[in-house]
């Protein structure tokens, strides 16, 4: 009796992006605009261009007036129109309450039941030679057809502004670059087809014509940095051609890598090593020291930054700003009203990858100290004081009800990163295992984490997928099947995952597993070297069960939380229950 089952090892395009890309129709898109200029030669005969497009690409059709993408959807491909027109609101735009918008379809009771009812009996175990049949590109599914006659009508009442795009103009490319939410909506005008082109492809593409990657920077930098710049609070009472003039003086500057990952780890090992965290802070990209003398307003566009002060010989982590934060607003007020330059009470420094705006401090002065914007002023402040105290004698003190030291190892250790992190009261947990077997239930018979992590006190962030606000897993998968849904729930498709381990070696928090796959006889299945076939698993929130994490259902003792530890005043409640 054999114990394994050969099969071939599966490759990147074992599972196109579209299956109707024929040569006709890749003809037509290597002679539209931006394709009709690369040089085919360019690239290797591994990753030719035609097979890019073959594999990575897809044709959409959308009728008039049709919703394409929305606000505050994450996307994992960037789009160009190859026939008709459409309509970009920009932020803040419209409240997608105003359109009907759609929600993902919850599980059936059926679909439910019968996931419960009909268990393997193996753990891993694949129905067919190597994979699942899921849809695949379910990331980018669309969830209905939401049709918005009525566009103009609701963007007068939001008194927002758009952007007409044409054809051979870009969309998506500022959120699929910087891995961040859809800022702005879609709406198309006329009968459109869009090439939807899946972030492996873009990459692929950018690298082998410097073109094309030129053009992609410029609309990342210049459409994201105008619209990241109309939602800001502080400037919500700014005219709109003031924060235009702005976008053309402001600084756009960027700290870290963007697989910013690898450095972390090593220097992780290396304060491990030596016992001195110390040299984990001096690795990061400085943005700004204490002690200087405050001469811009900064504004944290994409990524983390850590605010410290020295304190004699160690740095103390204040807090972190993300996406939207302010650094340096208070000393460019003080010196506002007092006439004299003052310097940066703490340090700012790059937790990875952050994008920073440096915005000119004579343009403050000019159109928010002096120009009615006190209230959003004092609002502002008094929020980051909240977050920050600036006063050294606080350093001991709770900030916001979370204590700085734990404030402090969560940013220690890039937690922060989390939208979705698995904290344990280690004090209520008695160690059951009830959460386990209930993932293990809900999973092939394989827990999606394991029961262990970096512990402070009686708290510990348990190695379960964070769901990150910057997934740093998804950089190097070759066939995209590391994605992001709508609502941000980081997933994989068992079906276009070939197992390289690219994802679960770039994953900083190690919550990204390796594991060797059946079929249903349960015999290994493997190359026909022997090598068994692996496939990469993790925590998907068990999205598709309507009661949510069933690690969180199981706990009888109130252990387990799921939680955005971003989010100071859902952390402190959990905290102080």
């Amino acid at each position: 009796m054999t114990y394994h089952k050969i099969i071939q090892r599966p490759r990147r395009w074992d599972t196109p992006f579209c299956d109707e890309m024929s040569d006709d129709l890749i003809d037509w898109i290597l002679s539209s605009p931006h394709f009709d200029t690369m040089e085919e030669s360019n690239f290797p005969p591994s990753l030719s261009l035609r097979e890019i497009i073959r594999n990575d690409c897809r044709v959409r059709q959308y009728q008039k007036n049709q919703l394409v993408l929305n606000a505050g959807a994450y996307i994992n491909s960037a789009f160009l129109i190859l026939t008709g027109n459409a309509t970009l609101v920009l932020a803040p735009g419209i409240d997608p309450a105003a359109w009907g918008r759609v929600k993902a379809p919850r599980p059936s009771f059926l679909s439910v039941l019968r996931k419960l009812l009909v268990k393997n009996r193996y753990p891993e175990v694949r129905e067919t030679a190597g994979a699942v049949k899921t849809r695949l590109g379910r990331n980018t599914r669309r969830r209905g057809v939401v049709t918005i006659p009525d566009l103009d009508a609701l963007v007068e009442k939001a008194g927002a502004e758009t952007v007409a795009l044409k054809s051979g103009d870009f969309f998506g490319e500022s959120a699929v670059l910087g891995r961040t939410e859809m800022t702005h909506t879609v709406v198309s005008r006329e009968e459109m087809l869009v090439l939807e082109i899946r972030w492996q492809g873009l990459r692929d593409i950018c690298k082998y014509a410097p073109d094309f990657m030129f053009t992609i920077e410029h609309l990342y930098r210049e459409r994201g940095l105008y619209e990241h710049l109309l939602s800001v609070p502080l400037f919500k009472h700014v005219a709109k051609d003031k924060i235009r003039a702005l976008a053309d003086v402001a600084q756009y500057e960027v700290y870290g890598e963007f697989a910013w990952q690898r450095k972390f780890r090593q220097a992780s090992k290396d304060a491990e090593t030596s016992d001195d965290f110390n040299r984990l802070m001096e690795a990061e990209p400085v943005i700004a020291t204490a002690g200087d003398y405050a001469d811009a307003l900064l504004l944290i566009r994409n990524g983390f930054a850590r605010v410290s002060r020295r304190i004699n010989h160690g740095h103390y982590t204040l807090g972190h700003l993300t996406a939207g934060g302010l650094f340096g607003l208070q000393e460019l007020y003080d010196s506002w009203m007092s006439g004299e330059p003052q310097r940066l009470r703490c340090s700012l420094g790059a937790l990875g990858y952050t994008d920073v705006i440096r915005i000119p401090t004579d343009w403050i002065e000019q159109n928010v100290f002096s120009a009615g914007g006190d209230s959003a002023v004092q609002s502002e402040l008094e929020r980051r004081l909240d977050a920050l105290p600036n006063d050294p004698r606080q350093l001991g003190k709770p900030s916001s009800q979370v204590d700085r030291k734990f404030t402090e190892f969560l940013v220690e250790n890039r937690f922060v990163n989390g939208a979705q992190t698995m904290m344990i009261d280690l004090e209520r947990c008695t160690r059951c295992d009830d959460c386990v077997t209930a993932c293990a239930n809900a999973h092939d018979n394989n827990p999606r984490f394991v029961r262990h992590g970096p512990a402070f006190g009686r708290y510990m962030i348990a190695n379960a997928c964070m769901h990150c606000d910057d997934p740093v897993c998804m950089i190097g998968c070759p066939t995209g099947a590391i994605h992001r849904s709508e609502d941000g729930i980081v997933s994989i498709n068992d079906e276009t995952c070939i197992g390289c381990s690219t994802c679960a070696n770039s994953c900083p928090y190690d919550n990204i597993r390796m594991v060797p796959i059946r079929d249903t006889e349960g015999k290994l299945l493997t190359d026909d070297k022997s090598i068994p076939i692996v496939k990469a698993t993790k925590c998907d929130l068990c999205s598709t069960s309507p009661g949510g994490p069933a690690c969180v259902r199981a706990c009888s003792h109130d252990a387990i939380t799921r939680i955005d530890v971003k989010d100071v005043g859902e952390l402190a409640d959990w905290l102080d229950r």
